[in-house]
């Protein structure tokens, strides 16, 4: 006798024991050999969407009568509705499960211009396979756990947040999927590209400031990257690297007691002189004064662009003659 299919969400969830959800809308797994078999065998005409992202190891599952065999770094997206099944994989096995609500899923390409054309293509209603590389496995990995990490902690807007991250995901795997009219989606190709760099940029900015990271982790060139970022928003990779950098100097020196030399290494700085003179150049004054500014505040103060500040009343010009 079979055993009883969970067809919604929330009873799926609940029924697996699966711990890393949020209500009816989004929900985790991580999953080895035992429990790949145990949820594939489930997600048989259900009504929500299954992304499933192979880390390590091998498997074979059959998807609307037809068999995929599925790589060490791939990724699976079933639709809604679809006749699935576990047939087998290796025992040495790691992957991740993402599961999110037809409606949510489908409201979120319905309302993007960039992947709107998903119905027209009838994208949705057909299963989804790609092989991936190191990189590709790792970023979508890295969009799970912050998913993950949303679903656990006290958000206002923890729905807006766990759209966007599912977002992000979706503009991914159109990615992969191509365009099949390179002339009518050209601009939605590069606004998605530009979005995924944002993104990146956000998350690494600390770390890593040289173009190259986040074109290996796009899988397109430096170049290219590098041209359209300026198409689509007029400013520069290292623009944006720099704009992240100093707005999150900018925070530690109001918002912590960190010494400078603290700040200069968890932004890593190579030492404290070059993050001295960094914060100089785009603020116009030193972290000390910039510190000082804003320990003691000054109500006829107001901030201006790149940090500096003038009374009010002051003109610009008044500026530039001082």
């Amino acid at each position: 006798m079979k055993s009883e299919k969970q067809h919604n969400l929330p009873d799926f969830v609940r029924h697996n024991g699966i711990t890393t959800a949020f209500g009816s809308v989004v929900a985790t797994a991580v999953v080895n050999e035992t429990t790949f078999a145990l949820l594939m065998k489930q997600l048989h005409v259900v009504h929500f969407y299954a992304v499933f992202l192979l880390i390590d190891g091998e498997a074979e599952v059959c998807i609307d009568g037809q068999n995929v065999r599925l790589e060490q770094h791939s990724i699976l997206r079933t639709s809604p509705m679809q006749h699935t099944d576990f047939i087998s994989c290796s025992n040495a096995f790691e992957g991740r499960f993402l599961f999110v609500e037809a409606i949510f899923y489908d409201d979120m390409v319905e309302n993007d211009d960039n992947l709107r054309d998903a119905f027209a293509l009838n994208l949705l209603n057909t299963c989804f396979y790609k092989t991936l590389s190191e990189t590709q496995t790792s970023e979508f990995a890295g969009i799970i756990t912050q998913i993950e990490r949303t679903i656990g902690q006290p958000h206002a807007y923890k729905k807006e947040m766990l759209g966007f991250l599912i977002h992000l995901m979706q503009m991914h795997i159109r990615e992969l999927i191509g365009y099949q009219n390179a002339g009518l989606h050209d601009m939605k190709h590069k606004e998605n590209i530009f979005k995924i760099f944002i993104h990146l940029a956000s998350n690494h900015f600390k770390q890593q400031r040289q173009i190259n990271f986040y074109a290996d982790r796009m899988n397109i060139t430096s170049t290219y990257l590098s041209r359209i970022v300026k198409e689509v928003s007029g400013n520069t990779v290292n623009g944006y690297l720099q704009s992240f950098l100093y707005g999150e100097a900018c925070k530690l020196l109001q918002m912590t007691d960190k010494t400078f030399g603290e700040i200069a290494f968890e932004l890593h700085f190579s030492d404290q002189s070059a993050f001295t003179n960094f914060f100089k150049q785009r603020s116009g004054m030193s972290p000390k004064a910039y510190k000082r500014y804003h320990d003691q505040p000054n109500p006829l103060l107001q901030p201006l662009y790149g940090g500096e500040y003038r009374s009010k009343g002051t003109s610009s010009d008044d500026e530039r003659q001082h």
